[in-house]
């Protein structure tokens, strides 16, 4: 049930984790910055260059895009801060659990 819990749990962070990446860089979101016309989210020095070497237009629905459009999310930073916490707080518990064996 452990063994369960424990990969049920990661896939839950796994798919959390996704929600709070960068959709041009794939990394952890940095700055993080929305989309107002699909709502993604992305870093914002990615989505600038995006913005200002390639194409005035969201990369990822294509809608015409200036950056003073773009809404900065605060809230996503703490999020992926609790995230790594909760990560780091589990790989604890498992290195321990594997130490009483």
């Amino acid at each position: 049930l452990d063994e369960f819990l424990s990969s049920s749990e990661q896939i839950w962070r796994n798919s959390i984790a996704e929600v709070f990446r960068c959709f041009i860089c794939m990394e952890k979101l940095r700055d993080a910055r929305l989309c107002p016309h699909c709502s993604k989210l992305c870093c914002f020095s990615c989505i600038r260059r995006w913005l200002t070497e390639q194409r005035a237009q969201c990369p990822h629905c294509r809608a015409p895009l200036q950056l003073r459009e773009l809404v900065n999310c605060r809230w996503a930073e703490e999020v992926t801060q609790q995230l790594d916490t909760l990560q780091l707080c589990n790989l604890t518990k498992h290195e321990e659990n594997d130490k009483d064996k």
